[in-house]
């Protein structure tokens, strides 16, 4: 056996084999790193707000897949679009990699109508964005309840618990102030935004009067730089009252308020008053 080892022939098949193993694992390694484009990456191209049936020409000249997963409702989104992508746009991956898409639902989901009404105002809020429906109009009527909502409303039809209705959908309501001339005080509502203002004038059983914007309208960066009636300690008005408001794009027109909030007044705020 050892003479057999040590002979010219067993080294040369041995040479030979390690060859062949080595060679054979080059082409091995050469072939797995073409096959899969070992090293070679592209970014994957932003598929955001791009139509539906526009998806095939978007990737004509793209080296990557899509699938459509699943629809989502956004609001705020063209309806039919991609809006959520995975893997996020400019992200490294490998050429023919799919790209899985979230589009935005044409319809919108459907939820069941809440009962509202002979609930505080507070509580109807509360309802409404866990249903995910809008707080539309507040209205203020005469009623021995005061700030219970006696009504609900869609585009001034009433709708009744259980119905089902569009998420989203903008639901007004009618809201009893009670029979006394109870007064409340009137919130200081500059540097708020149109949203804000309006839910701190309804937690106040107050209500938006005339709303008017600076240039350009209704600007999500627009805030109160001016109300009427202003607010202070002294200020108050019967519940269900309106104040109007006044909003700019302008932040240093907007009132600096003192810690008593009796000092709110501005160059603007004095030449409007004359």
């Amino acid at each position: 056996m050892f003479n057999f080892i040590k002979s010219k022939a067993f080294l040369k098949h041995l040479i030979l084999y390690l060859v062949f193993i080595a060679m054979v694992c080059l082409i091995i390694t050469f072939w797995l790193s073409s096959y899969t484009s070992h090293g070679k990456t592209i970014k994957v191209p932003d598929f955001t707000g791009v139509k539906l049936g526009d998806l095939d020409n978007f990737i004509s000249d793209k080296s990557v897949k899509y699938l459509v997963v699943d629809s989502i409702y956004d609001t705020k989104s063209p309806k039919g679009t991609v809006i959520k992508q995975e893997p996020e746009p400019k992200a490294e991956v490998k050429d023919g990699r799919t790209i899985y898409l979230y589009v935005n639902s044409l319809m919108p989901p459907s939820v069941v109508m809440p009962k509202l009404i002979d609930r505080s105002l507070r509580q109807a809020q509360a309802m409404l964005t866990t249903y995910g429906l809008k707080l539309g109009k507040v209205k203020f009527v005469p009623d021995q309840c005061a700030n219970c909502v006696l009504d609900q409303l869609v585009k001034g039809k009433k709708i009744t618990q259980g119905e089902s209705i569009a998420k989203g959908t903008v639901i007004n309501l009618v809201v009893g102030k009670g029979l006394s001339d109870e007064e409340v005080g009137v919130p200081c509502l500059y540097g708020l935004s149109k949203k804000e203002a309006l839910e701190k004038l309804t937690d106040a059983s107050l209500s938006a009067g005339a709303i008017s914007f600076d240039e350009p309208k209704d600007s999500a960066t627009s805030k109160v730089y001016r109300q009427l009636p202003k607010c202070g300690r002294d200020k108050s008005l019967k519940m269900g009252s309106t104040v109007d408001l006044f909003f700019t794009t302008d932040h240093n027109k907007i009132p600096v308020i003192s810690v008593d909030t009796t000092s709110t007044n501005t160059k603007d705020d004095e030449n409007y008053d004359q």
